[in-house]
């Protein structure tokens, strides 16, 4: 029988970005989003972020205010960037029980598996390319990307498109943080539709150029 309750009722979305323009519409649709995010919206990335071809504010609170209209769930928004454990004392914070990453530096993505480490629940780590996306997944005790090597500019692909120097010399595009989010939601819908973990998939990738989508599943990773 199919699990129709939401397991993740509650989550933390980091970066309101071109990633979380595509990932927030339909994550608030059924669930409480807190949005976290430091940054200003700029004209010139209005062609993947939709606030900015009218508002040049904090992208938590607009991108929140925005879609609060089209939600009957709460979106709560932390304009402040994410620098550590401390963030989870905060008031909109309590409940959470699942991270969703959509930053583009590998820093933050090590940060956002920390707190979730420390809470005891997964995170999901979405990225992009130019014309690939791609989402990873965070178990607690059980799988860590960042011990796998799927991350890091000698990554063999489909593993990691997502390492700091891709971000630096891949131009973003609207198409590729689409994907991202695709990926991203996949993984969210794996998590809470699979009973075997070793049929989780912890790598989504989705690559244009090369017309393929690949899914590494969990398999024989276990607790140590």
């Amino acid at each position: 029988m199919q699990n129709t309750e939401l397991n993740y009722p509650k989550v933390a979305l980091i970066g309101a970005g071109g990633i979380s323009c595509q990932l927030l519409p339909l994550l608030s649709l059924d669930r409480d989003v807190v949005l976290v995010d430091g940054d200003k919206f700029e004209p010139h990335n209005s062609t993947r972020q939709f606030p900015a071809l009218t508002s040049e504010g904090n992208k938590a609170e607009i991108l929140a205010e925005m879609q609060s209209q089209r939600t009957t769930k709460e979106i709560l928004p932390i304009p402040h960037y994410l620098k550590g454990l401390e963030i989870i004392n905060r008031d909109e914070w309590q409940g959470v029980n699942l991270i969703i990453g959509a930053v583009d530096n590998n820093e933050s993505r090590v940060l956002i598996t920390k707190i979730a480490d420390d809470l005891e629940i997964p995170a999901i780590l979405c990225g992009n390319e130019v014309n690939v996306g791609e989402s990873h997944l965070f178990l607690p005790g059980t799988y860590n990307p960042f011990d796998h090597y799927d991350f890091g500019e000698m990554t063999p692909a489909p593993y990691s498109c997502t390492s700091d120097d891709q971000a630096e010399s891949a131009p973003q595009t609207g198409t590729a943080n689409h994907l991202a989010a695709a990926c991203g939601l996949f993984m969210l819908s794996a998590l809470e539709q699979t009973i075997d973990k070793k049929n989780l998939p912890v790598n989504v990738n989705m690559d244009i150029r090369a017309g393929v989508s690949r899914t590494r599943l969990f398999e024989k990773v276990e607790l140590t």
